[in-house]
């Protein structure tokens, strides 16, 4: 793994933070939390793939921390971020070319895996995001069919879209 990969991720942390912040969590506050678009974890996914595990969850912790100071919501999105960067790692496995990662393709961006790829693994990461995020939400099973699955499935449908026009936009390349 290259040395350098530090300043690009507190570059894009900072980046989607403030878009997370200052433009998105309105959007949230106008539907009443039950749509909300969450692009902060594509800061997790967009980590350098050979990044050791409890690194990634420390990261995906402090970003999730960092939101949580935005939206006052007390360690929710500390907990996504800290479980979506451990989920990631399994879902990267899952969805790993053949031969493995070299340090050729750095992070999992379409740049180096293309477009289908790409949608394929971040549809599964904001989707166990979500599901996390909303199931720490309201804490209760009672709940999954009634309005955790659904704010999930609504909240990934408006939140994918955002995430391809970021990436066509600001997508990393070599």
């Amino acid at each position: 793994m290259k040395s350098n990969w530090f300043f690009p991720n507190l570059w894009r942390l900072l980046s989607l933070l403030a878009v997370q912040g200052l433009i998105l969590s309105d959007i949230s506050y106008n539907t009443d939390g039950y749509v909300s678009i969450l692009v902060y974890p594509l800061f997790i996914l967009l980590l350098p793939i050979l990044l050791p595990v409890p690194a990634a969850v420390l990261a995906g912790f402090v970003a999730g921390l960092l939101v949580d100071t935005f939206t006052g919501t007390l360690g929710l999105h500390a907990s996504a971020g800290a479980f979506s960067a451990y989920a990631r790692a399994i879902i990267l496995d899952r969805f790993s070319p053949q031969g493995g990662y070299t340090n050729k393709e750095p992070i999992a961006s379409p740049a180096y895996f293309g477009w289908r790829w790409f949608l394929t693994v971040a549809g599964v990461f904001f989707a166990v995001h979500l599901l996390w995020y909303f199931s720490m939400a309201y804490f209760t099973p009672a709940y999954f069919f009634r309005k955790i699955l659904p704010q999930a499935a609504l909240s990934w449908v408006s939140t994918l879209p955002v995430v391809v026009v970021l990436m066509r936009l600001f997508y990393p390349r070599n």
